[in-house]
């Protein structure tokens, strides 16, 4: 059964006629009915009253026609999705990131993805950064969104590096909201919430500590905790200016803490991406700088 014998079978249903489904499908009269007659031969019967006009069909004919709409259906949607494949618009997008750039940088980016691309599948994990270089290395992602350590930038092919600064940010309700030229001793009297972002930064805070008299507890918990505690007006926290001006928190600005945040999207050494990884990769940048 070749698809052009299912095509002509079609065009005579629905133009009631021989002659005007051979004009509609730019065939002569008689290639149209060898076609309809090999089809025929091989179902084993007639598939239309050719006495009665316009043409109609027989019972075999009516039994065959609904499948060969959904055949020849299935065929035109398998035709277009070869179309957008060609074209990059289909696929899967395997990305792994930190919890933090999964909380004020990939929403948009994910929603606008989904716009431009609604057939293309993207999964995102998230965890730490060591956490996304293990999956990267064992290839169940193949873009990583993560800190810019340098042990990890020496692993990977860095396609983007995304710059940010850490800073103290606090409830806008907080008594140094929004102040400027605060001191560590002012800033010490408040309870710290620690977030992990590595061990440098860890020690860079306990350095700063280190430099007044008596600094109050330090609590040390995981982003998800911290967010609503710091919305406590006795509290302050470090994480990077867009993560606080996303979760609705006001800074304070402290000549003492100059630290600068740098993020990557990075993929394994040697890897060409996809066309479908390369639009994800220029979102990532379009948003980043859109802000």
């Amino acid at each position: 059964m070749e698809l052009d014998q299912l095509h002509a079978f079609l065009a005579v249903v629905r133009q009631g006629s021989f002659t005007a489904a051979a004009e509609n499908l730019n065939l002569t009269q008689p290639s149209l009915s060898a076609r309809i007659q090999n089809l025929e031969r091989l179902l084993g019967g007639s598939l239309f009253q050719r006495e009665r006009r316009p043409v109609r069909l027989t019972v075999l004919g009516e039994t065959f026609l609904p499948y060969v709409e959904r055949a020849t259906h299935i065929l035109e949607a398998g035709q277009e999705a070869l179309q957008l494949a060609r074209q990059g618009v289909v696929g899967r997008v395997m990305v792994g990131s930190t919890f933090s750039l999964s909380t004020y940088l990939l929403p948009e980016v994910v929603m606008e993805f989904n716009w431009r691309y609604p057939l293309a599948n993207l999964y995102i994990e998230a965890g730490h950064t060591d956490f996304i270089l293990n999956q990267l290395k064992d290839g169940v992602i193949n873009l990583g969104l993560a800190a810019a350590f340098p042990n990890l930038v020496a692993q990977t092919q860095v396609l983007l590096r995304l710059h940010d600064e850490m800073v103290v940010a606090v409830s806008p309700q907080h008594p140094l909201a929004n102040q400027h030229d605060v001191s560590l001793g002012e800033l010490w009297q408040y309870r710290l919430v620690l977030i992990h972002w590595g061990k440098a930064f860890d020690l860079h805070v306990e350095s700063l500590r280190q430099m007044v008299p008596e600094p109050g507890p330090v609590l040390r918990v995981p982003l998800a905790a911290a967010l609503p505690m710091v919305r406590q007006p006795d509290t302050i926290t470090f994480m990077p200016r867009r993560l606080a001006a996303v979760s609705g928190l006001a800074e304070v600005y402290t000549p003492d803490l100059i630290y600068g945040w740098d993020s990557v999207l990075m993929t394994r050494p040697g890897r060409t991406l996809t066309l479908l990884e390369q639009a994800f990769m220029e979102l990532v940048d379009n948003v980043w700088h859109a802000r």
